[in-house]
């Protein structure tokens, strides 16, 4: 799966942990971005295009990122009008050749071409 912004969720540790039932994972997401009052389980996630939030992550649960294109009806901050404007998104915006720049970069592409309106 491929969230809003572009991250490959099938690269995540949380995602990957949760499909495959793989704890350790989770744990290991716990120990580097985890608190005191987190513990692996606010760690199993499905994707951030669940409206469910009980499903996510808590961390992507709350992702700016994701509360706006949902709030936007958009399935990627690709094909969003404000995209290469958008002050939420551009913190995550390289300088176009990582993969997840390029994705974006033909996700756009692929909207326009297709009728979508940029």
């Amino acid at each position: 799966m491929i969230a809003h912004c572009g991250i490959n969720c099938d690269k995540c540790p949380s995602y990957v942990g949760t499909i495959t039932g793989d704890q350790t994972l989770l744990a290991r997401m716990n120990q580097e971005y985890g608190t005191e009052k987190t513990d692996a389980t606010d760690f199993v996630c499905l994707g951030c295009k669940y409206c469910d939030v009980k499903l996510i992550a808590t961390d992507c649960a709350a992702c700016a990122i994701r509360l706006c294109a949902m709030a936007k009806g958009k399935d990627f901050c690709a094909t969003c009008d404000e995209f290469e404007t958008c002050d939420t998104v551009k913190p995550y915006r390289g300088d176009g050749t990582s993969v997840r720049d390029r994705r974006n970069a033909f996700l756009r592409a692929r909207y326009t071409r297709a009728g979508g309106a940029l």
